[in-house]
């Protein structure tokens, strides 16, 4: 069965608004932003996620999770979405010469023109900050935070990572409390949010508290899976409350274009240790995916 729909190579940079009847019978118009990551967006019902939802990407090192929050956001700012990069870890100049070296992604050229901002956040401030609210206000089930203060206001947002954000932390259940109040701040930007989680290559647990996947509006696990001395990617749709989206595992690879979404037969090939097939020998034909 194919994954992809048929002219799929023809990406849309236009966003879909879905009208939806309330239970009060109003009708509430919900935007969807494609996440502009290759063909990942076949992949979901919706052809993208809606905005004012959190989605984590989780998975082990060398997955590809920095870059494929970084390309969802530097190709939403070439379709005319603001994009915030919040790091919690890596240093600023680092991220967008690595982006700039290995994919040819000029992120700073997109700043200037006020497209995309990638600003660090000090994980151990923010730490003692709400350990010390919490000190303060003993038994207190809520943290209440401002608005984090962004250079611009975003369409899209990524935050790298909550790893290094939690090992800030001496008390996991103020971690808890504070995970619960940022995915909030995101939801109040009203923008599409992309979440970094670190997880073991090939994870039975896919967040390091168990908090974090059950507040996420939905969840991608990426997997670096060793088969016949060799590791291959796979991505999997754990989690997404918005809609439909394939249930199968499905490959990808990580090019000096960033993600390249691999269809099914290729990845059927790349587990039986077949050499994969020039791109201009390939004759697939691509049907719309179903929703099991």
């Amino acid at each position: 069965m194919g994954l992809f729909k048929k002219n799929s190579s023809k990406k849309s940079a236009k966003n879909k608004v879905i009208d939806v009847l309330t239970p009060k019978k109003h009708e509430e118009v919900i935007e969807i932003l494609p996440v502009l990551v290759d063909r990942f967006d076949e992949l979901l019902q919706d052809e993208g996620l809606e905005r004012g939802s959190t989605t984590i990407i989780t998975g082990g090192a060398g997955t590809g999770k920095t870059t494929f929050c970084m390309q969802s956001l530097y190709h939403g700012a070439l379709a005319g979405d603001k994009g915030v990069y919040i790091s919690f870890e890596e240093d600023t100049t680092k991220i967008k010469h690595h982006m700039l070296k290995n994919f040819g992604w000029d992120v700073e050229k997109l700043e200037k023109k006020g497209m995309m901002a990638v600003i660090k956040v000090d994980p151990s401030k923010t730490a003692r900050m709400v350990e010390g609210t919490l000190a303060k206000e003993v038994g207190a089930l809520r943290i209440e935070l401002s608005k984090m203060k962004l250079p611009l206001k975003p369409d899209r947002i990524a935050v790298d990572s909550l790893s290094a954000l939690s090992i800030a932390f001496e008390n996991e259940r103020s971690y808890r409390k504070y995970v619960r109040e940022l995915f909030e701040m995101l939801e109040s930007y009203n923008s599409v949010n992309l979440v970094i989680g670190e997880t073991e290559q090939n994870p039975d647990v896919y967040s390091r508290t168990g908090v974090e996947e059950f507040l996420a509006d939905g969840v991608v696990v990426l997997y670096n899976i060793k088969h016949k001395g060799r590791r291959k990617n796979a991505l999997e749709i754990l989690k997404m409350r918005s809609g439909g989206h394939i249930k199968q595992m499905v490959g990808y690879r990580l090019t000096g274009k960033g993600w390249q979404v691999q269809v099914e037969e290729e990845w059927e090939e790349v587990l039986r240790g077949a050499p994969p097939k020039p791109a201009k020998a390939k004759r697939i034909q691509l049907r719309k995916m179903k929703i099991k």
